[in-house]
């Protein structure tokens, strides 16, 4: 199983490419001090993917769900 440092460098990069693939589309993007990472851009990246997984037949909030269970499991992070 992969390390929660290589889960986030393959998570970087995925967001890299999305948002490589928008380019001038975003409108709104206010990083935090100190990153560059800017919480919507994960938001689109995820709302994106439970359209992907609409559209590939599965219910968005289950596939939530069980995002939420793995978070916890893996961080003890409950949102």
């Amino acid at each position: 199983m992969a390390t929660e440092a290589a889960r986030v460098v393959l998570a970087r990069k995925a967001l890299d490419l999305y948002l490589q693939e928008h380019g001038d589309e975003r409108r709104w993007r206010y990083p935090l001090a100190g990153s560059d990472v800017a919480e919507c851009d994960i938001v689109d990246l995820m709302m994106d993917l439970m359209l992907l997984a609409r559209a590939s037949g599965h219910d968005p909030c289950t596939v939530l769900r069980k995002t939420q269970v793995h978070l916890d499991a893996e961080i003890g992070q409950r949102c």
